[in-house]
């Protein structure tokens, strides 16, 4: 969150999704009020279903032993390495929601 890489309202979603994947979102008053400065009702309902349906696919797939990624990141491990430019991008798309 101290990240000069992201602004305020990209901050908002990063914190609402942390919440809403650990089931917290309903206790956090003050991260409800931000993300509230910058979006309206409908676009915090589609942040959430965003952040809730990554986190039941995950849950879903880690269940069923189902891989995320294709066979070229599997033989190389399976792990993904995104750049910074990468990972502000992607917050960035979010947060245009």
């Amino acid at each position: 969150m101290e990240s000069p890489l992201f602004g305020e309202r990209e901050k908002a979603v990063i914190r609402w999704a942390e919440l809403v994947a650990r089931n917290e979102a309903r206790h956090d008053e003050s991260a409800f009020s931000r993300l509230a400065a910058h979006f309206d009702s409908t676009e915090i309902v589609e942040l959430t279903t965003v952040a809730a349906f990554r986190g039941l696919m995950n849950r879903f797939m880690d269940s069923l032993q189902i891989e995320l990624e294709g066979p070229e990141l599997q033989a190389r491990g399976g792990r993904s390495v995104a750049s910074l430019e990468d990972l502000h991008a992607y917050v960035h798309n979010l947060a245009k929601l």
